[in-house]
């Protein structure tokens, strides 16, 4: 295809369980004008044969493999391929909702300094047979807020005008966390668009206990670098919001050790260190959220199922 509305990015190392469930939901997408572009990083089961069999029945469909170089690397060898107005991206364990791309498309018509689009993202057990929490409502995000959380929650959930990487270029690759929250901020730090969610679940996100959302430690090491990068081209922002971006952190630290079933004493420190970083400030400017995390801390060492629920919502 010459001229797709969307180009549809999917990186794929090593997911021959997971990747025809991923590429049969962005065959069935409602809004048809789009083309799939499977970028194998150099994986070693079957993943690329078996997208390569799809491709041969799809014109839309194009499956291209590379060195392993990581996803940051995948998503970028397939943005110098795309050909569509917008482009998207889509795990390969991952599954969108039918009408994901007919939402996106909406909002850009509807917002014509909307640059990127996203709406919720509903997680699933690792057998993507168990429905779990879904992710916040966001709106408009502003660039503290973004420093801070990463809205997207995961890449699956990022659609953007073409006009936009061209602007600002594609993904780090030498970030193995956050590439996606540093490649937003790097948005609203340089450019006039705008990024807003949508109210609607559009991602089923495939959880994993041994993932990288699960290392705690190594998110904390990959949000530090990302605060690095955006330092070098937003730095009166940065200076001026770490304190809020590094408690807003904090507090997403405390609420994922929660959820992972980590002790409450870790939950507890994260959030002290939250509450240290910006004091009243996190109270003040997302009440329910912080009063949620503070009960999940405190129900969790007597009631740790109790604790998940809470800060699920």
């Amino acid at each position: 295809m010459q001229h797709p509305i969307f180009s549809v990015v999917m990186p794929a190392y090593n997911a021959a369980e997971t990747v025809c469930a991923a590429i049969a939901s962005v065959l069935a997408q409602t809004d048809r004008d789009f083309e799939l572009i499977l970028v194998d990083d150099g994986s070693t089961d079957d993943t690329f044969e078996t997208a390569c069999r799809f491709a041969q029945a799809d014109p839309r469909f194009q499956a291209v493999s590379q060195p392993n170089q990581g996803p940051a690397a995948a998503r970028n060898h397939g943005i110098a391929l795309a050909h569509g107005i917008y482009v998207a991206f889509l795990d390969a364990d991952d599954r969108w909702a039918p009408n994901a791309l007919a939402v996106h498309r909406k909002r850009f018509a509807e917002h014509p300094k909307l640059g990127v689009s996203f709406g919720r993202v509903r997680f699933f057990d690792p057998a993507m047979t168990k429905a779990g929490r879904i992710s916040a409502r966001r709106k408009r995000i502003r660039l503290a807020d973004a420093l801070g959380e990463n809205p997207l929650c995961t890449t699956s959930n990022l659609a953007a005008r073409r006009v936009v990487f061209d602007a600002v270029g594609g993904f780090d690759t030498e970030l193995r966390h956050a590439e996606d929250q540093e490649w937003l901020v790097r948005v609203l730090a340089m450019t006039d668009w705008t990024a807003a969610g949508v109210d609607a679940p559009l991602v089923d996100y495939r959880t994993s206990p041994s993932g990288l959302s699960a290392d705690l430690k190594s998110m904390q090491a990959g949000w530090e670098r990302m605060i690095a990068c955006a330092a070098a081209y937003a730095p009166m922002t940065v200076e001026r919001e770490r304190k809020y971006a590094t408690a807003l952190f904090d507090r997403y630290l405390a609420r994922r050790a929660l959820r992972t079933g980590r002790s409450a004493a870790e939950a507890a420190d994260y959030l002290a260190q939250a509450w240290r970083a910006a004091g009243p400030r996190l109270l003040l400017a997302d009440p329910v959220r912080t009063i949620l995390t503070a009960a999940g801390v405190a129900a969790a060492s007597l009631l740790p199922a109790a604790s998940r629920a809470i800060v699920s919502r």
